[in-house]
């Protein structure tokens, strides 16, 4: 019992002199002290159930290596204690990080270096690398050689466990506040993520002083508000969170918010104005038997940024359906990513065929985007295409489709020297990429005149208002490089792009040719359009043709050509050859 006594005592202080940042000054051990590692390893289990931090001893004799339990859950580690240090820290090490640890582990052991600090990362149980700060001490044997490095591993970014803007406790916290509290019982409950619109530009427009304000504001109202039981912490960026649980009855998360957003908007009106912002909520409820705190999360933000797309100034509860639809997106734009990546595997070019209406001949073809994807199969563009928008993934999409549809349109040439070839430009092509070089450069590369190629615009108010997309629009004028209005008459019509001519070719929606032969109206706003644009020499295409009986009322009408199902689906090169061509593609 002396023994052990004098072993404990003697211990505790070489870990709370490391434990401090103090140095041992080449500290020696006793026989007594050496002989008794077991009762260290306990006496080191007793001291990391007092601190966040790990303590750890490694025996250099032995190679042999024990920490704190605590991280067995934390990190990558299968046991408190193991030997053979090196093969089990390459398991839990950053694979980057190694080789510096290595280097100095090996310094500790073979060079006489009596200290080890050092920041680098180990990966928690999913693999997720996590910076830690190392520091250990050497303590000699009798002899003076190393005997045990003893230290402490903390987490960098944990030592703050107070917010200082906002005064609360940090997410770290609540993670482990809930990890505690369902480890003893199964709870339901609620989390609810509230954030302030529009956060980003209040601190870039006044600075983030005053976005920091804002921030502290609203935690203080938000702590004010909560009375029940609830906890509040603070959550990255703008954001702040409520945790309750217990008896939680339906709508509460609502109501909360709504006496939330009531107490800001007095706190505004109060400051005359000051200081004016809105907030929107997203929440979750939960029961701990189905729902990780990881997932919690997720499915936390998701409300929140379903609240931010409805509007802002909102409460949105997280709905399952909803969600997966979200998640389905991202991995179709995920498969589109990857598509686009491995030489556009699964795009392919479909072709329908425009004809001439006085020749009664083909005149050209629009080139359509399909996929096939390896995950989803075929897929309908009015699907895949606004995912492609989001993500400007479009931008090289687009270029590989006018590459492929000009090549296309060169060797059609063979049969009608002035075969045309329409190609559709998304409106994300015209904003975010340098569109008209792009086309200059690959008409040239591919030697095509520009007179067989028309690019197609759909019609849209962001066109309309766009001063960016209007001088690109402008350039493809100057370089005479033709331009078409896609779906005319069915948004933001407009007959100046008429009346200045900024585009060579009027497409005349579907829904408007589908009615001329029952409709009054569609039939004459039709033919005053078209008679309206052949005044000022422009080119006019009728959509959507499907039947005998459409063509022959149109054909009255006098549109310069015809494009529909009655001529043909959208098909693939080798279809449309064979049609039109009589050969393959």
């Amino acid at each position: 019992m002396k023994t052990t006594l004098l072993f404990s005592v003697k211990f505790v202080r070489i870990v709370l002199t490391v434990w401090r940042g103090g140095k041992l000054g080449g500290m020696y051990m006793d026989d007594r002290v050496f002989l008794n590692f077991e009762q260290m390893k306990y006496t080191l289990s007793v001291l990391g159930k007092c601190t966040d931090d790990y303590i750890y001893i490694w025996d250099l004799k032995r190679d042999y290596y024990a920490i704190s339990e605590r991280a067995v859950k934390d990190f990558r580690l299968s046991e408190s204690g193991f030997y053979n240090t090196g093969q089990v820290f390459r398991q839990v090490v950053y694979p980057e990080d190694f080789p510096k640890l290595e280097e100095d582990l090996t310094a500790i052991k073979e060079k006489g270096q009596r200290t080890h600090n050092m920041e680098y990362r180990w990966l928690d149980p999913n693999g997720v690398p996590v910076w830690i700060s190392c520091r250990g001490e050497v303590v000699l044997d009798e002899d003076g050689e190393p005997l045990y490095l003893v230290g402490r591993i903390s987490e960098i970014g944990k030592k703050n466990k107070i917010d200082k803007i906002t005064s609360l406790y940090n997410e770290n916290i609540l993670k482990q506040y809930y990890q505690k509290i369902v480890e003893k019982q199964d709870i339901c409950g609620y989390m609810m993520l509230i954030g302030i619109d529009n956060f980003k530009e209040i601190n870039e427009k006044y600075g983030h002083d005053f976005g920091d304000m804002i921030l502290a504001n609203m935690a203080d109202i938000i702590r004010k508000n909560v009375v029940n039981g609830e906890s509040v912490y603070r959550m990255e960026g703008d954001c702040v969170v409520i945790f309750d649980y217990g008896n939680v009855r339906p709508g509460k998360a609502k109501e909360l918010y709504k006496r939330i957003r009531s107490s800001i908007d007095e706190s505004i009106e109060e400051n005359g104005y000051k200081m004016f912002h809105t907030i929107s909520a997203g929440a979750v409820y939960f029961d701990s038997k189905e729902r990780e705190y990881g997932k919690l999360v997720e499915q936390m933000n998701f409300a929140l940024h379903s609240a931010k797309l409805k509007g802002k100034n909102t409460f949105v509860l997280y709905d399952q359906k909803e969600y997966e639809s979200y998640i389905r997106r991202l991995d179709i734009q995920e498969c589109l990513r990857r598509s686009i990546e491995n030489d556009f595997k699964g795009f392919e070019l479909y072709y329908q065929p425009i004809m001439d209406v006085g020749m009664d001949t083909i005149h050209g073809a629009e080139a359509l985007i399909r996929w096939n994807s390896e995950k989803y199969g075929y897929m309908s563009p009015v699907e895949f295409i606004p995912l492609l928008e989001e993500s400007s993934l479009i931008i090289p999409l687009g270029r590989w489709i006018m590459e492929t549809a000009l090549r296309q349109c060169q060797k059609w040439q063979d049969e009608i020297s002035d075969f045309r070839m329409n190609i559709n430009l998304s409106f994300v092509q015209l904003q975010k990429s340098n569109m008209l070089a792009d086309a200059e450069e690959c008409i040239k590369r591919i030697g095509i005149d520009v007179n067989n190629v028309v690019f197609e615009v759909t019609e849209s108010g962001e066109i309309e208002t766009s001063q960016t997309t209007q001088n690109v629009l402008k350039g493809f004028k100057d370089r005479s490089i033709a331009l078409a209005i896609d779906d005319f008459g069915t948004g933001y019509s407009n007959l100046r792009y008429i009346k200045e001519k900024m585009f060579d070719l009027i497409k005349i929606d579907r829904i408007f040719i589908q009615n001329i032969m029952q409709n009054e109206h569609d039939y004459i706003l039709v033919k005053h359009v078209t008679e309206l644009a052949h005044s000022m020499n422009l080119m006019v295409c009728y959509e959507g043709v499907e039947t005998k009986e459409e063509l022959e009322s149109v054909k009255r009408l006098e549109p310069d050509y015809i494009q529909g199902y009655y001529y043909g689906r959208p098909m693939n090169a080798a279809a449309f050859s064979k049609q039109f061509f009589g050969r393959g593609a």
